[in-house]
């Protein structure tokens, strides 16, 4: 997950050119920081992690 998720300064940029969230408030996550970051707290503490998406119809 390291080499997946980490990125040279030239994909980076790339990257962040293509976000449309251009603007985090000070208490928000990039996007291209948070998986990194969750994935290395999960292997910190021996945990994995689960990804769901659901939609609700009404």
């Amino acid at each position: 997950m390291e080499r997946a998720l980490t990125f040279t300064q030239d994909e980076r940029s790339a990257a962040d050119a293509q976000d449309w969230l251009y603007y985090y408030s000070p208490e928000k996550e990039c996007i291209l920081d948070g998986p990194l970051r969750m994935w290395r707290a999960a292997a910190e503490n021996g945990l994995g992690l689960c990804g769901l998406r659901a939609r609700v119809r009404e």
